[in-house]
């Protein structure tokens, strides 16, 4: 069964949300600001890999990135799906890591307070992971082989 996404009519997102029990976020620094570390799915590419490296590139972390918190079927004016945003699982770690001041410059450990008024998608994901609400990414009703890497 296929497990990758050769090509979609529709822009593929994903973001990764990464926290800590004390209450810090994984953020990298772009255009717009702080934002969760993120890209868009390349055409033929697992969504799990392309995010796994996004996040390598931006912040030198490696997470196994297996399941969803949250989800937005993004529309244009007439009600068209234009973009699906995924946010995926990056875990809970018990406090910020050691290796933090290691980071490149445009990424951080945010405290939760400093985030502003995130994006409701994000503050959703941030729920669902509090509640530990999560859905395995699936591809044809199946996972990715590289959710078992």
């Amino acid at each position: 069964m296929r497990t990758v996404i050769a090509r979609s009519p529709v822009r593929m997102v994903f973001q990764v949300l990464a926290t800590t029990a004390t209450d810090h976020v994984l953020m990298v620094h772009g255009p717009d600001g702080w934002v969760l570390p993120g890209g868009e799915l390349p055409p033929g590419k697992c969504m799990i890999l392309a995010a796994r490296e996004a996040l390598w590139k931006a912040t030198g972390y490696e997470r196994g990135l297996t399941d969803v918190l949250a989800t937005s079927f993004d529309t244009d004016d007439e009600g068209e799906v234009n973009r699906i945003v995924s946010v995926l699982d990056g875990h809970v770690l018990p406090r910020v890591p050691a290796d933090a001041k290691q980071l490149p410059s445009s990424a951080a450990w945010m405290p939760l307070q400093e985030w502003g008024e995130a994006p409701p998608l994000a503050q959703y994901a941030v729920m669902s992971a509090g509640r530990r609400n999560r859905l395995p990414l699936l591809i044809n009703g199946d996972r990715p082989e590289s959710a078992f890497l």
